[in-house]
């Protein structure tokens, strides 16, 4: 398995190991810049079928549900609720984003878009008069769920490109996107600051990218340890704080938006930001602080 340093750095610099994955992962913290890193993770094309997430997902949730049947019925039951009452945060930004956006089309790119679901939750969010606007393409590394997306995507205009986030960026214009979402992906990926890069890349001028992630400096995650809900090997190759993806983000040109105290709580065991264009002026947002 390769080598892999700390990804905002250039060159390898100092690290330290960490004692947290199975073997034969290994799991290090740059010492430069604080990021916590998988060293060692799978070739990018095993994510494409061996490791896809729809595989993991289902082995992780086994897995959870053999050894902690308690901790993993709360959970499920938690996360439905959530859905009935419609209290999905990520969605309710993107949401509040695109609503905001001025009369005419607004082209939405979904990074990791999963088979499309979060483009439904999204569509269901949003007032009729906005939704029959968006225009969606979505990008998906995994072999089946890239093809489930295309479908569901195609109803609404739009379509599914199969491939790994920065190459499908690469197929898509430049400075024409309003809006990129990268919903619990940056986590999988082996070049974030590629990836944040060439979401840059596609937005134009007042265009913004909302992100979520596993939250790595929540309280959740210093009391469960090795348990925490936030690690999935081998397919979590990037464990972010709020400094951290702030400054993943950065390296990618990107300027903060928003990371409010709730998107950063140290209560939630994710972490959520939105960042614009570098090309723009700088926000004047009180909650970017």
């Amino acid at each position: 398995m390769p080598s892999r340093h700390c990804p905002l750095l250039a060159s390898p610099g100092r690290s330290r190991p960490l004692d947290l994955a199975p073997h034969p992962w290994e799991v290090r913290q740059c010492l430069e810049t604080g990021l916590v890193f998988l060293a060692n993770p799978p070739a990018q094309e095993q994510f494409c079928e061996e490791f896809a997430w729809e595989v993991t997902h289902a082995e992780e949730s086994a897995r959870r549900r053999r050894e902690e049947p308690l901790t993993y019925a709360v959970s499920e039951s938690l996360k439905a609720a959530r859905r009935r009452l419609k209290r999905d945060k990520f969605v309710a930004i993107a949401a509040g984003i695109a609503s905001d956006r001025p009369r005419g089309p607004i082209r939405l790119i979904d990074v990791g878009c999963s088979d499309g679901d979060l483009f439904r939750r999204l569509i269901g969010r949003l007032p009729a008069d906005v939704a029959e606007r968006v225009e969606p393409v979505g990008i998906e590394i995994s072999t089946q769920l890239a093809a489930r997306a295309d479908a569901r995507l195609r109803r609404h205009g739009g379509s599914c490109l199969h491939a790994a986030g920065i190459d499908g960026l690469g197929r898509l214009p430049a400075a024409t996107t309003d809006l990129v979402l990268l919903c619990c992906v940056l986590e999988h990926e082996l070049d974030p600051v590629g990836l944040l890069a060439a979401c840059h890349e596609r937005l134009d001028d007042d265009g913004r990218l909302v992100v979520k992630v596993p939250n790595y400096a929540c309280l959740a995650r210093r009391l469960r340890g090795r348990r925490w809900c936030g690690y999935r090997w081998p397919d979590h190759v990037n464990y972010f704080t709020p400094a951290t993806l702030v400054a993943t983000a950065e390296r990618a040109g990107l300027r903060l938006i928003r990371m409010s105290l709730a998107d950063r709580s140290p209560l939630s065991d994710s972490l959520y930001a939105v960042f614009g264009s570098a090309r723009q002026r700088p926000s004047l947002l009180s909650s970017a602080a």
